[in-house]
């Protein structure tokens, strides 16, 4: 019998500081599903993939972040081993995303073009902004940040890995448009 694949797996938050004595850690969400991480779920901790493995004791939010404890760690020493870890949640599959949702690592790496056609550039990242996400899209001239919202975002092609642009006047220099 065939072994199922390791999930594919994402950042969904990074430990932070101790909160207590007992074992609880401050982490950042970086996630638009922290709905997700519940009691009981398994995580995968570490720097660039999950290297460990822990349970999710209790989760609670504090001041726009998470508090997490763990079902094996109950001391303050144990977690501020793991300060500065990512914690990681499987990838959901695509068919149970809302509609108009993209991954950050799908869109990297997707080329940027008018709705003319012409190339503008390759998204490099995807970040908060004031308003909501920003594609850093590189370009010869340098980076640009595009808001990620209609009307500015016609298409986004997964298959084609290919995003098309609708930019106001001047966000690229209105020399490729």
């Amino acid at each position: 019998m065939a072994e199922s694949p390791e999930p594919s797996w994402l950042a969904v938050g990074r430990l932070r500081r101790p909160h207590g004595l007992h074992g609880e850690v401050t982490v950042e969400i970086v996630t638009d599903f922290p709905e997700r991480l519940v009691a009981g779920t398994q995580i995968g901790l570490g720097e660039d993939g999950p290297t460990l493995r822990a349970t999710v004791y209790q989760v609670r939010r504090h001041k726009g972040d998470w508090l997490l404890s763990f079902a094996d760690v109950r001391t303050r020493e144990e977690i501020d081993a793991w300060r500065g870890l990512w914690v990681f949640l499987p990838a959901q599959e695509r068919s149970r995303l809302p509609e108009n949702y993209y991954y950050e690592h799908e869109l990297i790496g997707c080329r940027c073009v008018s709705r003319g056609g012409a190339a503008l550039g390759e998204v490099t990242a995807l970040q908060d902004g004031p308003g909501g996400g920003l594609l850093v899209v590189a370009t010869a001239a340098g980076e640009v940040l595009v808001p990620f919202r209609s009307p500015i975002v016609v298409r986004v092609d997964l298959e084609a890995r290919s995003v098309e642009l609708d930019p106001p006047r001047g966000l690229f220099d209105g020399d490729a448009l």
